[in-house]
């Protein structure tokens, strides 16, 4: 059976790459950087959505 060199996979598309990188080229980091943001921006809004469902009828209850 053949040996096959050590390696890892993009973890944006799976290709083979070299096992010290973890992008096969720019366009998959980009990518992979861009949606990281996007899940950073949701879950800010989550938490602050949670935050006000929690703490909104204790504010409106003692202004009222």
């Amino acid at each position: 059976m053949a040996e096959i060199a050590p390696h890892r996979h993009c973890v944006v598309c799976g290709n083979a790459i070299g096992s010290e990188e973890s992008f096969c080229d720019e366009l998959c980091e980009s990518r992979f950087r861009s949606a990281q943001r996007k899940q950073q921006i949701l879950f800010a809004a989550f938490i602050i959505l949670m935050a006000l469902i929690l703490f909104l009828p204790s504010i409106i209850k003692m202004s009222g």
